[in-house]
This record gives structure tokens, sequence and C-alpha cells, in this order.
């Protein structure tokens, strides 16, 4: 008995069903953390993978039915019920006649039983192989995009007409935005270019703006008794006071910057408990006073931008680097230099050390034409790239600030009812100002500014375009279950050969062919019956090809007869029932 001419077909389907694993592996696995791909004709990989395991499916099966098949004519050697012959038949075409075998024979042979099961555990294959693919939205890169917000070089505050000695009038539109960035509760935000609402700029840049700075001045008020029951007057070194009386809210120039007094009187004050200065007491002292004051700076972000919205992320600022000369404030920013620049710096005078130093305060040129790419000193033409430097002048920082002086300069009185200017009823906010809501206040007036240079320079910083996609996660877990039933079906296939190369009634390779049980006939007790020397498949179908039988009763008694060779199939009269 040659086992390779037996056995060749199931060993080829086997071969399938591992070479359809392979390739469910092999499609899945590259596309791990990947976007989903996009085939030809929209397939998706879903419609792949089950394709994969249909025909893994059907070539398992196909191993199965055979060797059930195979095994059923081992199974007869001994005396065993006929009815034994209709279930092994219904096993080997699936899952329910699989179902019947085992309830047949009882688990008594546990080779069948073990391929029946197996019949039956196919069923699942299909469902724990679409587990394996795993879909969840994700975002990725987009080369072909590019996104930008506004960043700026030039510090500048929307000057327009001149009207003094280092003073210009300031665009009334610029006005505007400044002192709806005090009503405003939230800050001002820039508008990035960003197409899919997903982007990142990760790589710090960095833009000449406006900061304000504050200051908790407390502790400098002289209160000073009137000698009435209204309170005392509340007064600063510089002269700015406030008298109690009614809640009282005081803004105007102190000698340096913008300052605020607010004058209440409580209990605390009456007691001349006046020696907790901390910015929060405030409330619970009855009075505070601030000075602050907005100056050119360099303002370092990284920013992202998540379903459309910005966040906008405040690295550091630096204000202390500015160089300034009859009209420049002018910084380097040292890691941007090229060799060639830093050499000309060096040459020019400049120390500095490339690895520690961010910031280099920089002598720009009174003379420059073009602020954006001044010399590095009058006396020589070499030139720094513009992106590289950082700068305002004098007449911003002038203009700025006696804009501020107009703006901030009341008072506001709270008894049965509210009086005094709007920006300052604001700030006052019903007499529950605070340290922190005026720096609050000038902090949203200098982001508001900042945003509005940045967004009439036209420089940008670029970041990457995320692009939202559906993305693969292959949980190879599942694959633990049809790899299973892949070792099974080895395990069946290699044992039922054994067992047909051993056992003496199965070694015919008759397995699930009718034309066997035709061809050897039943018996009756105590006769053999009809025999046969058929021992294989390919001589029982050689056999059944030069044979023209009908299948036809006589007497209410049905069965197959081989025709008469000169009469047609409908019609034929049977020469002899069919035997051998």
């Amino acid at each position: 008995m040659n086992l390779a001419n037996i056995w060749w077909l199931e060993g080829i389907s086997f071969l399938l069903v591992v070479v359809m694993v392979g390739a469910l592996v092999g499609t899945v696995q590259p596309y791990q953390g990947q976007p989903l791909p996009r085939w030809p004709y929209s397939l998706s990989i879903n419609t792949i993978v089950a394709f994969y395991t249909e025909v893994m499916r059907a070539a398992m099966i196909l191993v199965l039915g055979q060797c059930l098949s195979q095994l059923k004519w081992s199974w007869f050697t001994r005396p065993r019920p006929l009815h034994h012959m209709e279930h092994y038949d219904n096993a080997s075409r699936g899952p329910w006649g699989s179902v019947g075998l085992l309830w047949a024979i009882r688990l008594k042979a546990v080779l069948p039983s073990l391929g029946a099961i197996m019949m039956i555990l196919s069923l699942l294959l299909v469902p724990f192989t679409q587990q394996i693919v795993q879909f969840y939205p994700c975002t990725f890169p987009d080369a072909t995009l590019n996104a930008s917000i506004p960043k700026t070089n030039y510090a500048h505050v929307g000057t327009s007409h001149h009207i003094g000695a280092a003073q210009s009038s300031i665009d009334p539109k610029v006005q505007g935005l400044m002192n709806l960035g005090i009503y405003d509760e939230e800050p001002k935000q820039v508008s990035p270019n960003c197409q899919t609402g997903n982007c990142t700029f990760n790589e710090v840049y960095h833009v000449a703006g406006w900061c304000a700075f504050c200051q908790d001045i407390s502790d400098q008020i002289s209160i000073i008794p009137d000698g009435s029951d209204l309170g005392p007057n509340f007064t600063l070194p510089s002269g700015l006071s406030a008298a109690a009386g009614d809640r009282t809210f005081v803004m105007g120039m102190g000698s340096s910057a913008i300052q605020a007094i607010r004058a209440g009187y409580n209990e605390t004050t009456r007691s001349n408990e006046t020696n907790n200065f901390e910015p929060s007491a405030w409330s619970s002292r009855g009075y505070g006073a601030a000075q602050c004051r907005i100056n050119p700076c360099i303002r370092s972000y990284t920013s992202t931008v998540k379903g459309g919205n910005l966040t906008e992320v405040l690295v550091n600022t630096t204000t202390d680097v500015w160089t300034l000369n009859n009209i420049w404030y002018g910084a380097i920013d040292v890691p941007c230099l090229n060799t060639a620049e830093e050499q000309a710096l060096r040459e020019a005078g400049y120390e500095f050390d490339r690895e520690t130093t961010q910031w280099l305060g920089y002598n720009l040129s009174g003379a420059a034409k073009d602020a954006y790419n001044p010399t590095v000193l009058n006396e020589t033409s070499t030139t720094i790239r513009p992106e590289c430097i950082y700068q305002t002048d004098y007449i911003q920082v002038n203009s700025l600030f006696e804009y501020l002086v107009r703006l901030f300069i009341g008072q506001v009185t709270y008894g049965s009812y509210v009086d005094g200017p709007a920006i300052l009823q604001t700030i006052f906010a019903e007499g529950n100002v605070t340290f922190a809501s005026v720096n609050g206040a000038f902090e949203r007036l200098a982001q508001a500014l900042t945003v509005w240079t940045r967004e009439h320079d036209g420089g940008n910083a670029t970041g990457l375009v995320y692009r939202s996609d559906t993305c693969v996660n292959a949980r190879w877990a599942w694959l633990a279950y049809p790899l299973s039933l892949v070792l099974g079906t080895i395990v069946f296939l290699v044992w039922t050969i054994d067992h047909t190369r051993k056992n003496l009634g199965s070694r015919q390779d008759y397995k699930s062919s009718p034309l066997a049980l035709l061809f050897h006939r039943l018996g009756s007790v105590g006769t053999e019956g009809p025999t046969s020397n058929i021992s294989s498949s390919s001589e029982l179908q050689e056999r059944a090809k030069r044979m023209r039988v009908v299948f036809e009763g006589t007497d209410d008694v049905w069965r197959f007869a081989e025709a008469d060779p000169d009469h047609s199939l409908g019609s034929a009269k049977t020469s002899q029932s069919m035997s051998v």
C-alpha cells in the first residue's frame, strides 16, 4: 500500500491550511499600528482575512472528512450497528453530522471522536480569526500638507501717525483688541493653519512679543487717618492715593509703571493689623496695591491642534537680553546661527558660549534700512539672517507706554452705584479686585497685543499635519485557536494514516466513495454474500465507468441493477442485479 497515493490530496489540503495561516499573518502584520490599507476595488483587510479563513476551513474540513470516512471501514471490522455507517458518512460532511456520530459511538473510539470534535470546533474558526483584526482611531503625519502658526521676530504695536518725540499713535483697531483683552475672560489665541484639525508644533518656536510684569506693592501703602468716620487715605510713595469711604479703586501713573490701589475700610484696617502683605490677602486685609508694566519680551512656545482646538504652551519668557542703542532693542537666537555668522559675531567682539547661551544681546545698527536684515555693526558688511534676530524699537515701547497711561487712569467708586471708566470697572469687578485679577488683566492685554503682532507680520513656524485615520491592531492571542485547530488536524491526519496502515480493514482507500458500498454488498447472516477484490478507489472508478446501472423497483423492492447495454437507461431491461 502506497501511502502517498492514498493520502496525497489530504496532504496538499493540510499544506493549504498552513499556507493560509501564513498568508493571514503576512497580510495583517505589516499593517500593525498602521492606517487601513487602500486596496483596489475597496477591498478591506477583513475581507481578505475572511477569504483566508474560508479557504483554511474548507481545506481543514476536507482533511477531517476524508479521515473520518476512511475510519468507518476499520470501525466495521468488528460487528457494529449498521446505522453507524450513516453517522460516519454524515460526520464527514460537517459539524452537525459529527454531533450525531459522537452521540452514536459515545466516545468509545478515541480517533473518530477526535475527528468529530475537530469538525465541530471548526465552526468557530471564522469568528476567532475575525477577532484578530481590531480597528481604532489614530492620527498619522501627512507629508503632503504643511502646518503653520503665526510668529514674528519684530514686536510692534500698530503705530501709525507720528505725534511727538519717539512717539506715534496706535491704530484704533489695535487699541480695540487690547481693550478686548481686558474685557474677555479667556486670553486671545492666534489662528493656526491646520487643514486636518490635528497638528503639532513640537519644536520650540520663539516670538517677539509683549509681556506683563506686575508686582504687589501693598507694603508701600501709607494709611493716613483723616479724622472722619469715612476712613483713612491710602497713599503710595508716587503720590497716587485713594480715600476709603465707599470702596474705591484708583489707577494712575507711578514713577515707572501703572499703579492701582484698592481702598477698603474694615475691622482689620481699623485695628491696624496690617502686617499680612501676601498678594492673596487683599480681601481679608481690605486694601491692596499693585504696579504693572508691559515690556517687549521673547516668548517661547510649543503647541498642538487637536480636533481644531489650539493648545499653545508658553515654555519660557525672556526679557533681560535686549541690547538697546538709540532706537533698536535687539537679541540673537544663538542656536539659530550658522558657523559663518557665529564667527562674524566673535570677530565683531561678541563673547558667548554656544553650548550654554540661548540669547545674545545684539547691538543693531541705528542706520539699518531694513529692520529685518541689519548689519552686525555699522563698519562691517556681514549680516545675520533675519530669522535669527528678534527685535523691537523704542518708538513701539514708548508709544505703548503712553497709551497705557491714558487707558489706566481714573477711579471707580462703589457705593449705592458704580461709577468710573469701563476698563477700570472691569478690573474692579464690583469690589472683588485682587492682585491676581489685576495681574490677569495685564497679562490678557499683553497676550492680545502679541497675537495681533504675530498675525500681522507674515512669519510662521512650521509643524506637522496629522491625518485622522483608522488603524489596525493585530490581537495575535486570538490566533491561538486557529493554530490549535491546525495542530489538532495534523495530529488527527497522521494518526489516521498510521491507523490505516496497521488495520487490515481500512487499508483500502475507499474513504467517502459510495461506490465501495455498491461493489461490496451486504450479505445475509451465515453467508458472506457477494465479494469483491477491488481494494482502491481508483479501481472502483474505472469499473464504474464501464458499467451502466438503473435504480429500479421490482415487487416493491428497489435496487441498483446493471442495465442491458443494448437499451437506454430510461427503459432498460436489467440483466442482473449489480454484482461483481
